[in-house]
């Protein structure tokens, strides 16, 4: 008969994860050094200051933190110098981008999207959270909207920073559909 071994609390703790969310008061002595060293250290993270609610008594920091190679929560925390209990996998980072503006939580203090900081390497994972927000239509009136405004870059020019709007929206999927349609805009819209 085969012998099952049971798994220890130790091993359950070791597992690794790319994805975490960290909690953090602004009244704590290392609050101010663990977000500098975030933001200097790691390339992905997503962070909001959260007012206090009824159910929370003071304000607090909501951080993802998405990792290029797997850690554990502990070996997370201790790198952060942080207590462990502020560190939490993520089991859907597209729920976990919606939770920092309380995006499908309506009994709760809503916040925009302007108010998350966002590094720029995690910016079209984060923003892809937010897809069913717009429509295809709403989408190309942006990407429309911003040939218009910038129609005073040359064509190259133009396309170069379009792109990168594209990015940082999260409009790639729709931007590569019409690419012929947008690019034939952007040189009909030089001309004139």
């Amino acid at each position: 008969m085969p012998s099952f071994s049971q798994t220890s609390s130790e091993e359950i703790e070791e597992k690794r994860y790319r994805n975490f969310m960290i909690l953090l008061y602004p009244e704590d002595d290392y609050f101010k050094d663990t977000l500098e060293d975030i933001k200097g250290s790691f390339k992905k993270y997503a962070y909001i200051k959260h007012i206090a609610e009824e159910e929370e008594k003071k304000e607090h920091v909501h951080l993802i933190l998405s990792l290029d190679n797997p850690r554990s929560e502990s070996s997370l925390a201790k790198r952060l110098e942080i207590p462990k209990r502020l560190v939490k996998r993520i089991k859907s980072l597209r729920g976990s981008c919606r939770y920092l503006i309380h995006k499908d939580n309506e009994d709760k203090l809503q916040y925009n999207l302007e108010q998350v900081i966002v590094s720029n390497a995690f910016k079209s994972t984060y923003f892809k959270a937010f897809d069913d927000l717009l429509s295809d239509d709403e989408i190309l009136d942006n990407i429309y909207g911003f040939i218009d405004d910038h129609k005073e870059l040359n064509p190259i020019e133009l396309e170069m920073a379009l792109t990168k709007y594209v990015c940082n929206n999260a409009f790639d999927s729709i931007f590569r559909r019409y690419y012929n349609s947008i690019t034939k805009y952007i040189s009909f819209k030089s001309k004139y």
